[in-house]
Order: C-alpha cells, then structure tokens, then sequence
C-alpha cells in the first residue's frame, strides 16, 4: 500500500484483525497459568463482619482465596488527579470497609477458570451495614465541595462580571439539565495476565496508560520501577475506562506472586460496572444575557458533579464551553457532589459530551426565544479570540462546519414551527442541529525508527493502538517520509521497554506520537543521504537502500526523534517515564487551540409509540490535517453512533436502596445496534493547523461525540414540541 497523508488508505493491521491474529490480554496462554475470579461486595456500604470460605477451599482445583485478612499490604497508590496513577485511592481488600456496593472482597484462584468461578459463588460474606449511604446526585447525605476550592489546579472559568452583564441584558435564558450515568463496555473485558520471572514482573493488560500502570504497580507492591514491564500491543476498545491502574491488575500480581506460576484474571461483565471507573451523574444550569439580536453579553455554566467519598474527580467542561462563543463575560463553576460510589472517571469526550448537551440544548432554546435560525444564533456569536485569556485562536473553522453541514443536510428546507413536518403516513419528522468543540492537548513523546538491511522499517513510539488505528496513522507518516510501501512499516507501540508511554487520551495519541516518528524517519534519511555522499550518489531511491546498507556493511540504521510540544517542562519525559499525566493544552503561551463540529440530525417518530429513530445524520469536523482519511472516518462514526445512543438509550440504572448498578450487562445496558444507524454523512474540512504541530493535525477521537446528544435532542423538540432536558430520551418522555 503506498502511504500519502490524507489518502483513503487501508489499515495496516486491518487484516490481521479480521483474521483474529492480533493477540489482547485474555488470549494470553502462559505455561502452568491459573486463573482468578473476584467476589463482589452486595452491600452498598458498611463493614465485613465474617468470610465463610469453607465450601470455597473444598472446591477441587482451588489453590488460594484471598481477603482483607490475608492480602498483600499494599502501599499507598493515589488518584491520578492527586498526582497518582490510579483510578481511585481507594484499594479494595485492604481492609473489612465496604465504601460502595460492587467493590471486591475476595479473589479465588484455581486451576481452571471454572473451578475458580464455583468456588467463588460459594463464598458467604455477612455485612455490617450502613444505612446512611446515598448513590445518587440528588439524594439527601451527600457531601457538597466546590471544586475550584477543593482542588485549585482546577480552576473556575471567568471572564469579567456575567451575573452583572446578565442582569442588565435586554434578554435573558435560564435552564437547568440532567445527564445520566454511563459505563464505557468495550468489548474487551477488563483482563490481566501477570506473570513474575525471578523478581520482575511482566504484565499483560489493554491498557491506555502502560507508563501509569507499571508505576502503580512497582508503588503498590513496593518494588523498584525497572522490575516492572507493562505490554499492550492491542487494546479492544477503552473510551477512557483504561487511563489508570484499577484494581484487579495489582489482585493479578499478587496472586502471580503468591502461588507462583502466571495468573489469569478477567473481570465479569458485570462486576466491570463496579471494578473501574465511570461516567458521572450531572447537572448543568445554564444562563445567558443578550441583546436583541442575540449577541451575548454573558453566560454562566454551573456544575454539579457526582464523586466518590475518597477522591475528588473534577469536572471541567466548562473549559470547553466557556471558550466556543464570544462571551463578553463568562462564568463556569463546578461543586462536587461525595457519594458513595467508586470514583468516576473518564468516559469519551469525558466532560464535553455532557457539557455540550446542556449548552448546545440550550442553545436551540434560546435560538427559538428569540425568532432565530439556530445555524444563525452561533454564527452571530462566533469568535477567534478566546474570552478568558483574551489570545487568538489558531485554525478555527467553526463558521465553515456549520455552513457546509447545512448546506449537505438541506437545512434551507426545514419549517422551523415544532411538529410541522410530517410524512405522509403521519410519521412525525424533527431535523435539529448542534455545534461542538474539544480541547486540543498532546503529550510529549520520543520514537525510534529502525531501517533494516532487508527494507523492513520498524517504529517504536510512545502510544496504544485501542482500535483507533493509530499504527496505520504511523505508518503512513513514516512510510511518506522515507518513501517506502506503509506495508514495509512495523509499528510496535504500548511496551515499557521501548519507549515512555504517556496515557493514550483525548483526542491526543496521533499528535503526541506522529511529529517525533517523523522526525526519527527524518534522521534515517539523514543518514541514507551521507551514506550516499560516501558512496559516490547525490541521492538514493528507495528502493536503493538496502544495496547502500548492504555496500557499507550495515545490519541496521537507526534514527531516533523526539517532541515534547509547545509549553512542555524539559523532565515532562521522565514524568511520564514515572507514570504521570503530562498534557499540554489547549491554552498555550501565544495561542488556543481547539477542534470543531457541526451535527444535523433527522428523527422521524410514530405519535402513536413515539420511540425517536435517527434517520439521517450529517458532521462536518474541523480537526487540523486528516493524516489517515480512513481511520478518521472510522473515529467519526464511532462517535455519532455513540452520541445516538447516549441521546436515546444509553444510561446506567442505580437502585438507590441497594447501590451499585442494576443493569450492568449487555442485554439491560442499551446500546445501540444496526437497525438504529441509518444514514451517516461525515466530512472534514482538512485545513493543517501548524501552529499545534508540525504536520498541521489535530484530535478527531473525542470532538466527533460532543454536541452529538443536543443534536438529537433538538430535533425531537422540533418533530414534537416536547422539550426534554435530560438523556436518554425514550417513550415515556415524550407521551402525552
């Protein structure tokens, strides 16, 4: 395959995955390996006060059950926003607390996985319980905390005097939104092989953050950080549910310990609700002032956001919604709601997704106030001057997104009057619209590219392939610079040995990995060009490198490359070495950076059962440069589809008299399937931004998902007149 950047070019492992060739941590078949099978707690919070684990030892093929009683001593590991690297501070087994209903109190390991799954169903756990636990953002016990005070690095967003300017605006909104919890379920379930050789340890877990993962273990176990080597060379799906170690992967490798031979742990579908992270609970109170004609002169976006008792996970959405509109003045606010749940954490486009359905839903409200177009509502508050810092933004193609999206979806034709357009059979038909925005943030990263004398060029880099495609992507970066075939490019990626690997998230792994593999392919070529001088040639083709590297006795070229970005501190890569978030962005000295979508959505509802299908859907995305056309694509369905969902079906139900999270499989927790994703229309608007990077892209990953819910939401208002201030959207709302 020949490698051009932008091209519609085929994935390079696309073969080997439909092949089932690519080996993900489950498929891990280790010589002697056992397995293990945590216990979860059933009560929503209190005290062990007894394990019965009598019929569990019985068990044929048992070799050890562990609990709070007889598990390692752990040291102290922290919450990747306390400075840590892990999903929460909190460490299950450590003692006879039970802070939230689905925590772990025992892990059986057997022989087989089998026996380890009997023996487990046969542990009897009795409780203490404490009946003052709440689960719920609303619900009476939780504790309130303002977040910019709490944790300052988390700052609130503001820009002059917006209660004043509101106040004293001709015209004024003011809505309050609701957005339900989530789970990630990707595919593959959380699993780990962990295997000790001597006094290393070797772990094999997806994982989008093996730097992390292997300095929270070599802290949790006590162990110095070179004992340990983290691989993830595929990862099936993690939509931010794998940015920091969990629970179950330290439960691995002390078990590994423990018996001595290689220990197996995959974590039941339905436990996964509970053994990491999740999408919290919020609630966005919106508030606008404008002159007549709707221009802003102020906005407010206060937020209230569900956290566990023992951590602080922030919410910062309003960065992103403070910066998309031209806010004369702005203020955004989170308080911090303690509960007991596990802590929360990331989700795809983690704070936007939801941020961006109450702005852009209220939006399309505020628009219908004032008699306007909703497309002419955000073009007459467009703006490249970001309102809190006051600096420029670089590329900022939001006007072109919106005007080519209405022009591809027929927006001219739309009758704005609610409930007006129908089919002939009655079917009710709602065409809403919403604009987006994500941060762009990169990381720094070092890659090291290989020419071999046989023509196989290989690249190692900081990074994780996650189903995103970001190998291809790397692949044709090098393969265009060296002017080889992309199929003569091996990328190794999500190894400790090979290189710091920073966590792979928002939107950030091809713009933290692509600018130093270009630069390490340059360095090759480099050293081709003297070889050549040397050799008597100005210039060699490609396909004259191995007869060079052949003539001057060489097995192997190597060219190293290196990028820590703009604002980067010179020790960011022994940060990240160490296991920390080291992001960059999207404010940086001179400029902002952002990048944009522009979605128009179709519903078409039955009066009768008014179940809203998506019929049509159009983006247009403003992401930089596409480097690979085809794994871009691939990101932008991905994200539609899941905006279709969240929109219209996807939430996790909470008992609150039991805690945890009632429908936590893949029959109760609905997402979307075929038969719902009809028509999908994506382009891009693929001007290079270089002021970000010096290839000009992007982030596409997590902009594709925001506005993608208030989209859907819009246009149900429009097809019903029924105005629903909360997802998911289903039946029972919108009956009469």
């Amino acid at each position: 395959m020949t490698a051009t950047l932008g091209e519609d070019a085929q994935r390079i492992d696309g073969r080997d995955k439909v092949s089932g060739k690519p080996i993900y941590a489950a498929d891990r078949i280790l010589r002697k390996m056992v397995h293990a099978v945590p216990v979860a707690a059933t009560v929503r919070k209190g005290r062990i006060t007894g394990i019965d684990k009598s019929g569990a030892q019985h068990t044929p093929g048992v070799l050890l059950i562990l609990t709070h009683e007889n598990f390692d001593r752990l040291r102290p590991v922290q919450f990747s926003f306390a400075g840590g690297t892990a999903i929460q501070s909190f460490q299950p087994l450590q003692s006879a607390e039970v802070k939230y209903r689905g925590q772990a109190v025992a892990l059986v390991v057997a022989e087989t996985l089998e026996a380890a799954q009997e023996a487990a169903a046969l542990i009897r756990v009795s409780y203490s319980e404490d009946a003052s636990a709440t689960v719920e953002l609303n619900a009476p016990g939780g504790t309130s905390v303002k977040q910019a005070v709490a944790t300052p690095f988390f700052k609130d967003f503001v820009a002059g005097d917006p209660e004043a300017a509101i106040a004293a605006a001709l015209v004024r909104f003011e809505q309050t939104y609701l957005t339900a919890p989530q789970h990630q379920n990707p595919i593959e379930l959380l699993s780990t092989v962990a295997e000790w050789r001597g006094d290393q340890l070797i772990v094999h877990e997806g994982t989008q953050a093996a730097s992390a993962m292997r300095a929270g273990l070599a802290t949790q176990l006590g162990i110095p950080l070179e004992k340990v080597r983290v691989l993830s060379p595929y990862v099936g799906g993690a939509f931010g549910q794998r940015g920091s170690i969990s629970p179950h992967t330290v439960f691995a490798a002390v078990a590994a310990r423990r018996v001595g031979r290689p220990v197996k742990l995959v974590v039941p579908r339905a436990q996964v609700f509970h053994a990491t992270s999740f999408r919290a609970p919020t609630e966005h109170k919106i508030t606008f002032g404008a002159d007549t004609d709707g221009r802003f002169v102020g906005g407010i976006h206060l937020v209230r956001a569900l956290t566990s008792r023992f951590d602080l996970m922030p919410f910062t959405g309003q960065e992103s919604t403070s910066r998309m509109y031209n806010w004369k003045t702005f203020r955004g606010a989170t308080t911090l709601i303690q509960g007991d749940v596990q802590t929360p954490g990331f989700m795809r486009a983690p704070f936007e997704a939801t941020s961006y359905f109450a702005l852009e839903s209220a939006m399309d409200e505020f628009a219908i106030q004032l008699g306007l177009d909703p497309i002419e509502l955000r073009l007459r508050n467009d703006t490249h001057k970001d309102p809190i810092s006051g600096k420029p933004y670089t590329v900022r193609k939001l006007r072109e997104c919106l005007e080519r999206g209405g022009e591809r979806f027929g927006w001219s034709r739309r009758n704005p009057q609610p409930g007006s357009m129908r089919d002939p059979d009655g079917t009710l038909i709602g065409w809403g619209m919403a604009a987006g925005a994500y941060p762009y943030i990169s990381a720094a990263a070092v890659a090291t590219a290989r020419l071999s004398s046989n023509g196989q060029l290989t690249i190692d880099v900081g990074g994780h392939e996650m189903g995103q495609g970001i190998r291809t992507a790397i692949a044709i970066v090098a393969a265009e610079e060296l002017g080889i075939e992309a199929d003569a490019v091996t990328v190794r990626v999500g190894d400790t040995a090979i290189a710091p690997q920073h966590v792979t998230a928002g939107a950030s792994g091809a713009v933290t990995s692509l600018p130093p593999v270009r630069l390490a392919v340059r360095d090759l070529r480099t050293q081709i060009d003297r070889l050549a001088t040397m050799q008597g040639n100005s210039r060699v083709e490609p396909s004259g490198y191995v007869g060079l590297m052949q003539r001057a006795g060489l097995k192997e070229l190597v060219g190293r490359g290196q990028e820590l970005g703009p604002q980067a501190q010179p020790d960011v890569l022994q940060k990240i070495e160490q296991g920390s978030i080291a992001f960059t962005g999207p404010e940086f000295p001179d400029f902002v950076a952002f990048s944009y979508i522009a979605h128009f959505a179709e519903v078409r509802i039955d009066p009768r059962l008014p179940t809203p299908h998506v019929a049509r859907y159009v983006s247009v995305i403003d992401c930089g440069r596409v480097v690979s056309r085809r794994t871009a694509m691939s990101q932008a369905y991905g994200g539609i589809i899941w905006g279709i969902e969240s929109a219209l079906s996807e939430a996790s139900e909470v008992d609150p008299r039991y805690g945890g999270f009632l429908n936590s499989n893949l029959a109760e927790y609905a997402m979307a399937v075929n038969a719902d994703i009809r028509d999908l229309d994506v382009s891009f608007i693929d001007e290079p931004d270089e002021r970000v990077n010096a290839l000009g892209a992007k982030g596409v990953g997590e902009v594709v998902s925001v506005g993608a819910i208030a989209a859907i939401a819009n246009a149900i208002h429009h097809a019903t007149g029924k105005r629903v201030r909360h997802f998911p959207i289903r039946a029972d709302d919108l009956l009469a």
